[in-house]
């Protein structure tokens, strides 16, 4: 289980505040407002999509680094929204198969170690017809954008908590088994990299 840093910790804190006030925060309003059921939220780093979860909501967060986890159980705590925060990487989640009713990854999946065994395991814990609620950068569908991700990709891994800014994540989704048919693509506030990305519903087939 990565063992993080806490300096990044903090610096990753602060940058999100910026990123939040920049409309990031209302992006994670939108996508998280019509949520119910059993939710469970993967890479929950330091708690910024709790107090956009709707009352009512039981959710889950799961996050490995145990930095970022003193961070989000601080959050948690801040929250009107009933939220449990475990420790756990996304590639092994501590839940029964087919117990939640949505799974929510925000700017996660550029980052998990291995994405094709975080999306299995999603797809695993998911019920059948389940939620995939997704807000993500990806690769872009500009070649010449798409060469300049490739080339600052390790740079920006080192600095960014080993997000791989050029990761064809829709795709992986897809090949992963689920319908992308409610999944857009849009651009972030942010570097030429980390503009390109994602933002939807991804749904597990219901049998």
């Amino acid at each position: 289980m990565s063992e993080g840093h806490p300096i990044f910790a903090v610096a990753y804190g602060m940058v999100g505040r910026i990123g939040e006030r920049a409309g990031l925060a209302e992006r994670r309003r939108l996508l998280l407002a019509e949520v119910s059921g059993s939710v469970v939220e993967i890479g929950a780093g330091t708690g910024l999509n709790f107090r956009h979860y709707p009352s009512g909501v039981d959710v889950i967060a799961t996050e490995p680094d145990p930095h970022m986890l003193r961070q989000a159980r601080k959050a948690a705590r801040a929250t009107t929204t009933a939220v449990q925060v475990r420790q756990a990487p996304a590639e092994s989640l501590p839940f029964p198969d087919e117990w939640a009713d949505v799974v929510v990854s925000t700017l996660v999946l550029c980052s998990v170690p291995d994405q094709a065994a975080t999306l299995a395991e999603i797809k695993r814990v998911l019920r059948p017809g389940g939620q995939l609620l997704l807000l993500e950068h990806v690769r872009s569908q500009d070649p010449a954008v798409a060469r300049k991700q490739d080339r600052r990709e390790s740079l920006h891994m080192r600095f960014a908590g080993g997000c791989h800014p050029n990761r064809d994540t829709l795709r992986s989704v897809t090949d992963a088994g689920f319908d992308v048919g409610d999944v857009e693509r849009t651009t972030l506030l942010g570097s030429g990299v980390t503009r390109p990305a994602i933002r939807g519903t991804a749904r597990k087939p219901a049998s």
